[in-house]
């Protein structure tokens, strides 16, 4: 009976473009509707939202007389299940990607070199990672692609395992393992442990690993389908002028060059994207090793704004931060030549035992730079007030508004970042018109 349902769906999926949602409030005429309940909502009470709104099927928990409602007892079960048969039913090869940074830019950025190579593939949605984000994009895949790219996160143990018995990636990539969520973990080399799980596919053909420590401890935790590679040691291949980042290098004997004016993070991203794929498709000729479509909306996007009557400008970061992560793009926009900047960054979140120290070493770095006009925002940071009194600290997100607008006159580039539980976002939606 369930594969029968199972079918109906994907049958109604090819036929009017469906798409599959567990929120009413995006519901387009056709769409399927399954009904999740979750902590804070029972999806499955929706249902009559749902067909008011045309969805051409909803599946909850609800027994109704209403053809186009089907009962399902668990829709977290029959999701899984549902994943399980789409999974089994494909045809093509999936790509799984994790890392501590930059898995939603690998992951666009394989999906168009792939696209733009007029091969057919599928990729997840958006930066939807963990294990219902998955089940959604695998709910929503095209089943014709030749290959479906996905991007997994964890911020837990055990957390990689249920995602790569869900998935069963054919090919896996890590883009690089930093200090991300450790606070959820034993150590270091326990985070390590875990998200080198991703190759415990029981379909695995090859994968990549782009790892900067202890290579003789990486190397054991291998197995033969899957490389090692540092990207730290590619940087002193990489010559760069004040608009320009460029990298020479040479594979199977034939001369390549990357070129990017976005900086040395996209350079690596494109050399890595270009080894990985030439692991699956030996003879794709690449056009370009990043595109700029890859960089997804509120990822580092930059908004133009006022504040009064001076126009300024958000370098947006808000939706996340990590100690690598961190520290890297206050490199970078520290070495931007742009006047009047100013610095407002939020804490880290699920940093354990070790949240003093990774926050200690942020504000380090500014004093080390010489920033100024730099706000720290959280509790994490708040702690070292009396010890850093040049640096501004604020417990949230509101007192920095006032900041901002009583010293308008002497900044126009404002850097934004931070955990998104910190909510620097509200800060940015406070001046755009």
């Amino acid at each position: 009976i369930m594969q029968k349902i199972y079918k109906i769906i994907l049958n109604l999926k090819s036929k009017y473009n469906s798409n599959i949602v567990f929120d009413t409030r995006v519901i387009k005429e056709n769409d399927i509707f399954i009904g999740l309940k979750t902590e804070k909502n029972n999806g499955n009470r929706f249902y009559k939202e749902a067909i008011k709104k045309k969805a051409c099927l909803a599946i909850v928990d609800v027994k109704t007389n209403d053809p186009n409602i089907i009962y399902v007892k668990d829709t977290k079960l029959f999701i899984k299940k549902f994943c399980k048969f789409i999974i089994d039913s494909y045809k093509g090869k999936i790509i799984a990607i994790t890392g501590s940074v930059g898995k939603t830019t690998f992951k666009e950025n394989i999906f168009h070199i792939l696209k733009n190579n007029n091969i057919s593939a599928y990729r997840s949605y958006k930066n939807f990672n963990n294990i219902q984000g998955l089940q959604f994009s695998i709910m929503n895949m095209n089943l014709v692609n030749k290959y479906s790219v996905f991007e997994l996160g964890i911020n837990n143990p055990r957390e990689m395992l249920k995602l790569v018995n869900t998935l069963q990636p054919h090919y896996c990539l890590v883009t690089g393992i930093e200090n991300s969520h450790i606070g959820n973990f034993r150590n270091f080399r326990h985070l390590v442990d875990n998200k080198l799980k991703i190759f415990k596919s029981k379909r695995l053909i090859s994968g990549l690993v782009n790892y900067n420590y202890e290579p003789n401890y990486i190397n054991n935790k291998l197995n033969l389908k899957v490389d090692l590679i540092n990207s730290e040691s590619l940087k002193k291949f990489i010559i760069s002028n004040k608009k320009i980042y460029k990298v020479n290098f040479i594979y199977n004997k034939r001369k390549y060059s990357i070129e990017s004016s976005r900086g040395e993070f996209y350079i690596n991203i494109a050399i890595i994207s270009f080894l990985f794929i030439k692991k699956f498709i030996k003879t794709i000729k690449f056009k370009n090793f990043f595109y700029d479509e890859s960089i997804i909306e509120s990822r580092g996007k930059e908004v133009l704004t006022y504040i009064g009557s001076k126009k300024i400008k958000f370098y947006d970061h808000s939706y996340n931060a990590s100690p690598y992560s961190l520290n890297k793009q206050i490199l970078f926009f520290s070495k931007r030549n742009i006047k009047q900047k100013a610095y407002i960054l939020g804490s880290m979140k699920e940093l354990g035992d070790q949240s003093d120290f990774f926050h200690m070493q942020i504000i380090e770095l500014a004093t080390k730079l010489n920033l100024r006009k730099i706000i720290f925002i959280g509790d994490e940071f708040y702690k070292f007030k009396k010890k850093f009194d040049k640096f501004i600290f604020y417990k949230n997100y509101m007192p920095a508004i006032n900041y901002l607008n009583t010293e308008i006159n002497n900044i126009k580039n404002i850097f934004v970042m931070g955990s998104r539980l910190n909510k620097l976002d509200k800060i940015i939606k406070q001046y755009v018109r």
